[in-house]
């Protein structure tokens, strides 16, 4: 009796389980966040590129990010199927702060990026590296600046006027930015 109640169990366990249901999500990996929510926004910045607009129930957007080279798992989706649909997205946070204005020894400003100053403007003066050619691709390089004390910030940009300040003393003024990049994305229909 024992084995037939366990048969019968089983069986409507088996029965009650729905066919399309996928393994859970993988563990997060250190450093990684977790967000649930629907997809109100894929918008397409360039080059393998998107901004991803996440909302959660009853709490504000989160904006993502996500470079589809990068290597993140979108489960063999193109990023634009998300849209308008329930997601789970994993994401990291890194620093990712963006140029106000460049301005060499003399005092001219080199370039500038027509965004209004604000309170929480940041700058530092050193020696700006990595600028030795024009961008040559749709993605932005990467240029540093170490100031006298040895600290070293790095910048995304496309390299214009940047190149005739390599090697040279610059200020640049910069605002604290994260970037929330995402490392993988699922429909929630499909975790």
């Amino acid at each position: 009796m024992r084995r037939i109640f366990i048969a019968v169990m089983a069986a409507f366990a088996v029965a009650c389980t729905p066919a399309t249901q996928a393994p859970d999500v993988r563990p997060l990996a250190e450093g990684e966040t977790r967000v649930s929510g629907f997809v109100a926004q894929v918008a397409d910045i360039g080059h393998t590129r998107f901004n991803v607009a996440i909302q959660p129930e009853g709490v504000e957007p989160v904006g993502l990010y996500l470079n589809a080279e990068s290597g993140a798992d979108l489960g063999g989706q193109e990023p634009s199927s998300f849209a308008g649909q329930s997601v789970v997205a994993y994401y990291t946070i890194s620093d990712d702060p963006l140029i106000v204005d460049v301005i060499n020894a003399s005092g001219a400003v080199l370039l500038e990026e027509n965004i209004p100053p604000s309170a929480i403007d940041l700058t530092v003066t050193g020696t700006l590296s990595g600028a030795e050619a024009t961008t040559s691709s749709d993605l932005p390089d990467v240029v540093t600046v170490t100031d006298a004390a040895g600290a070293i910030l790095r910048f995304e940009v496309y390299m214009t006027q940047l190149v005739a300040l390599n090697g040279q003393q610059v200020t640049i003024r910069y605002r604290p930015n994260e970037r929330r990049e995402i490392t993988l994305l699922r429909l929630a229909s499909a975790r």
